[in-house]
This record gives structure tokens, C-alpha cells and sequence, in this order.
């Protein structure tokens, strides 16, 4: 088993919950216990080529979305219909088409929002990318 890592920044302790190599910027959204990618990235892209089946965990749900999407931070992952070029992938929220190789992603624009759910896995365009999600770093409590 591996011993647990812990850093601190600013006189308080986390554990690390999973090593992110690059400096990506995660906001925190408490009301859902998760963090989320604030910008999209691997556009242009496919499901296949990115390997999402593999990673599906690490992708946002219909329902995040949704909350997202009619919440506070929806202009500050662009999710506001501000950006038609940042779309992102998520989770299948359907196992017919999980099961049928359809795979779903969230669009935005100055028309609308949408969850698009019968996505070919081949497919890419410059506006479509990954933006993952996590379970907020859990704070530990410092002893002392």
C-alpha cells in the first residue's frame, strides 16, 4: 500500500488524492464536493484518439452539467453560451448508447445548451475537448 501524500500550502495539510503532473487550474465547487478543469483542452480530438473509455471516471455527468450550467460558475467554465468553442465529452448517461459505441458531450452557444448523447467515438472538431473533474483534495486537519 502506499503511504499517503500530504503537502501544505498556505498552514493547512492535504492529502493528495491523485499527482497531477502539468499546472492545470481547477476550480472548487463545494455545493457538489468536486473540482473541475476551468478550461478545455485536447480539442480537435476524438474519444478514441484521447482513450475516454479508460477514463470515464475523470469526466464530468449529465447531471454536474446541468447544475453547472444553471449555477454561479457557469461563466467561468464558459458554459454560459459566452464560447462556442468549448465543448467537452462526458459521461454516457445512457447504457443503450454506452452499449451501441455512442459516446456524449455538452455544447454551449450564444443560442443555447445542449447534452448531446449519441456522439460517433471517431469524431473531432476544434471546439470539442476534456475538461475532467475530481473529488475536491480533502483538507487534513493539522496536529499541534
Amino acid at each position: 500500500m502506499k503511504p499517503k501524500q500530504i503537502i501544505e500550502k498556505d498552514g493547512i495539510k492535504y492529502e493528495v488524492m491523485r499527482v497531477i503532473e502539468d499546472k492545470i487550474k481547477w476550480l472548487d465547487i463545494p455545493e457538489l464536493g468536486i473540482s473541475v478543469e476551468i478550461k478545455v483542452h485536447d480539442k480537435n480530438k476524438s474519444w478514441n484518439d484521447l482513450k475516454l473509455s479508460e477514463r470515464e471516471d475523470e469526466l464530468l455527468t449529465a447531471e454536474q452539467c446541468i447544475w453547472l450550467a444553471n449555477s454561479k460558475y457557469a461563466k467561468q467554465l464558459k458554459m454560459d453560451g459566452s464560447s462556442s468553442s468549448d465543448d467537452f465529452f462526458i459521461k454516457q448517461p445512457f447504457n443503450l448508447s454506452k452499449k451501441n459505441n455512442f459516446v456524449a458531450r455538452f455544447l454551449a452557444g450564444s443560442d443555447g445548451a445542449d447534452l448531446n448523447c449519441g456522439g460517433n467515438p471517431t469524431y473531432s472538431d476544434p471546439a470539442l475537448g476534456v475538461r475532467a473533474v475530481r473529488k475536491i483534495l480533502k483538507k487534513v486537519k493539522k496536529n499541534g
